[in-house]
């Protein structure tokens, strides 16, 4: 996070984010082209999506790597707020019509995430765990966040859930509708994929019907 707010504060954040793009697709490359096993998704920082060398950039570099198309996810995160929204937007589309899905992280960890959902076509939100946490404890959290997910779902966006810890959270989730979780019950972060192979706690889901994750 340190090094993530340094970039941005000294307006390095865009090669930066592009160096990580690239990295990336030099990780996939190890793999056979034709195998959808691994997808990763890539986090791009508010700051960067103003910056034009970094769009033309990165569609270069997409342009050059057909063959990643359904392989990567573009994250985009809100460490750096972003003010010109139409902006944004273009940028979002120019990703989704190569057919690279968008996804909105930090949802709900702040108003203006609502702001950017109506203005941003995005594929899918994550839920923040501040937006996980806080309804759990809160007497009319399960309606909040059911009436979130129920938002999301008839604009067509799909929702994750973050930092699910405990069984009784995704329980809750479940039943608020999240359609993916994520977090430290199915494993914390490891250099070493086969730490998820079997995913940890994967038996869950067969007690939660329509459960995904």
């Amino acid at each position: 996070f340190k090094t993530i707010t340094f970039a941005e504060e000294v307006g390095l954040i865009d090669v930066f984010d592009l160096a990580m793009a690239r990295k990336v697709i030099e990780w996939l490359n190890r793999f056979p082209r034709n195998s959808n096993r691994y997808r990763v998704a890539v986090n791009v920082s508010g700051f960067s999506i103003g910056k034009a060398s970094y769009l033309s950039g990165l569609l270069d570099l997409l342009r050059d790597n057909p063959w990643t198309q359904g392989k990567l996810m573009f994250e985009i995160t809100e460490s750096s707020r972003m003010s010109d929204l139409e902006s944004a937007n273009r940028f979002i589309q120019a990703l989704r019509t190569r057919r690279y899905s968008v996804c909105l992280d930090d949802f709900g960890a702040g108003a203006v995430s609502f702001q950017y959902l109506s203005v941003l076509d995005v594929d899918v939100v994550k839920l923040d765990g501040s937006a996980i946490r806080n309804p759990q404890r809160a007497p009319k959290g399960r309606a909040f966040l059911s009436s979130l997910t129920e938002l999301c779902r008839r604009m067509d966006v799909q929702t994750v859930a973050e930092m699910i810890d405990s069984p009784e959270t995704l329980e809750f989730c479940r039943d608020c509708g999240c359609n993916y979780v994520q977090g430290y019950l199915f494993g914390r972060p490891a250099l070493d994929l086969r730490a998820f192979d079997p995913l940890p706690n994967s038996s869950l889901f067969k007690h939660l019907t329509g459960a995904r994750g």
